[in-house]
């Protein structure tokens, strides 16, 4: 029986608890993505999430490359992109004088953006929620334990180990126990502030009330492939909407020292409002709700106490503009289950676990500073001189810190900034794998990041680097932990170059953890047994 394998129905009170590897508090995005990205490595989390629907909340709606690559090598990414294609591609934002009258501004969302030239994904642009169904659905496929409906109430910690207590969805009580407690409990997580961790930034940037409405939209957008908008009126309106055009939210902004929001956001006042966002008559305009919320830009101080993770908004919120949030989450997702797994599968000590925060945290405050520097206003380019990073650069082209494994490429000495166009960097260890298309007969649409497979490292040589393929067989026989690739000219798609690309010689070789991300590259053979033993035992902490 698998070991990390967990029982699949509620056990009553007082009998044995149950026992998981991973246990996931929260299942929004993050943690669902959590979820599938273990369980398609063949670890089987139990996930708690206490409400049984997905949220009707028009939440993120924008998914960069670099999520749909994680998405990708999971098998999720196919049905996403399916939704999309359901309805016409809404690929720009606008400033209005009301969504009825005329356009001010419009410019592309960098999520629409060509991307071909630096990832084998295009982003997506779907609701937050329909790719939430997407999740599920290929979680429970893969046999991950999805108890909606179950609440987490608290947990005790003996040695390593967690033991949580929850309640099923008829309220019984039942325990369970588990190595590793992932919080994606969002962004008022009691888990974190039970753990007493503090946080750095600011939680009141902007004070908002979101007045959700029912509305047929659909003259309205007929043809405009418009994402989202922003009315130029007192509050600066911010209007969003769902699939079928015939409900949304507009968000607008006051200041409580000079707004009462109880007497200013009566059904009246707030319908009139809505009214002149969308340029529609009171009478066409039904109010659904109204939810006061604060717009906050903030980093927790740690994302770890020992066996307990933060991650997604439990970790970090930044504000709604340039779409990073949820982004941001799943990529907290991505990095920590890829050292989990390798962790359970006893390939890497587990030590690997603590680069987790210093890897992810100085990314999400890089995040979190270009978000709030976008709050002057709806922005057609994210490029101004020496303060903004263009979108793709923040959600695309971040890095990690080099690790200490003995990088010798050409740059290694050279300062690197933390993010920067996805085409500049060259295999930079700590930088995502850079995109090289593979040739047809590989197969169709194929690309080095393809490579990476079932949470394994990959080591990829030039044509003249088969002393490092011959070092990693000796060294991985079975390709328990390794797999290696030679990327002969034939390989490769016409016109690319692996020793181009990744800044090495064709004797070089590149070694690629699990989540894509290079931690290793020499530019020539040079012992290659030897050099490569040791430089994937520090990759995986070992002794």
């Amino acid at each position: 029986m698998n070991r990390y394998a967990s029982a699949q129905a509620p056990i009553p009170h007082g009998t044995a608890p149950h026992r998981t590897a991973v246990l996931i508090v929260g299942g929004s995005i993050v943690g669902l993505s959590a979820a599938l990205f273990l369980a398609a490595r063949g670890v089987t989390p139990i996930l708690l999430e206490q409400h049984t629907g997905i949220s009707p909340r028009l939440r993120a709606k924008l998914f960069y490359p670099r999520t749909m690559e994680a998405y990708r090598a999971v098998a999720a990414a196919d049905d996403i992109y399916a939704i999309e294609r359901e309805h016409p591609r809404s690929e720009y934002a606008a400033t209005v004088q009301s969504l009825a009258g005329a356009e001010i501004k419009r410019w592309r969302l960098p999520a629409a953006e060509d991307s071909g030239a630096v990832s084998p994904c295009q982003g997506a642009m779907v609701k937050q929620g329909d790719a939430e169904r997407v999740l599920r659905r290929r979680a429970a496929t893969e046999g991950a334990d999805l108890r909606f409906g179950h609440r987490f109430v608290d947990w005790e910690q003996t040695g390593d180990r967690v033991t949580a207590r929850v309640l099923d969805d008829s309220g019984a009580p039942y325990t369970v126990e588990a190595d590793y407690l992932l919080a994606a409990d969002g962004n008022a997580s009691s888990i974190r502030e039970r753990l007493g961790i503090t946080r750095s930034g600011d939680d009141a940037l902007a004070h908002c009330m979101e007045l959700a409405f029912t509305a047929d939209l659909r003259p309205l957008l007929a043809g405009r492939a418009l994402a989202l908008a922003f009315a130029d009126q007192p509050g600066r309106p911010f209007i969003s909407w769902n699939t079928g055009h015939d409900a949304g939210a507009v968000s607008v902004t006051y200041d409580p020292a000079t707004v009462d929001p109880d007497a200013a956001f009566t059904p009246d006042p707030a319908r009139a409002i809505v009214s002149a966002a969308l340029g529609l008559p009171e009478r066409d305009v039904q109010l659904t709700g109204a939810r006061p919320w604060q717009m906050a830009g903030w980093v927790a101080d740690t994302y770890r106490v020992g066996p307990v993770f933060l991650l997604g908004d439990a970790a970090h919120v930044c504000p709604p503009v340039g779409g990073f949030g949820a982004n941001a989450g799943i990529q907290d997702a991505w990095n920590l289950t890829a050292k989990l797994v390798s962790v359970l599968r006893s390939h890497a000590e587990p030590r690997l676990l603590d680069q987790y925060e210093p890897e992810r945290r100085p990314i999400a405050e890089l995040t979190v500073r270009q978000a709030v520097a976008r709050m002057a206003g709806p922005r057609g380019h994210a490029v101004e001189s020496g303060q903004l990073l263009s979108e793709a650069a923040v959600a695309v082209g971040y890095r990690y810190p080099a690790p200490s494994t003995g990088a010798d490429g050409p740059t290694a000495e050279i300062p690197l900034p933390w993010a920067d166009e996805p085409e500049h960097w060259r295999g930079e260890p700590g930088t995502r794998l850079p995109h090289i298309p593979l040739a047809a007969e590989m197969s169709p649409s194929a690309a080095t990041l393809d490579l990476v497979r079932d949470g394994r490292h990959l080591l990829l040589t030039g044509q003249q680097g088969q002393s490092w393929v011959q070092a990693a067989q000796a060294l991985d026989p079975e390709h328990d932990l390794l797999n290696s690739l030679t990327l002969t000219p034939q390989a490769l798609a016409p016109g690319v170059s692996f020793a181009e690309r990744c800044g090495v010689g064709e004797e070089g070789a590149v070694l690629v953890r699990p989540d894509g991300v290079v931690c290793w590259r020499s530019a020539h053979v040079a012992a290659a047994a030897e050099t490569l033993e040791r430089v994937l035992r520090a990759a995986l902490h070992r002794s």
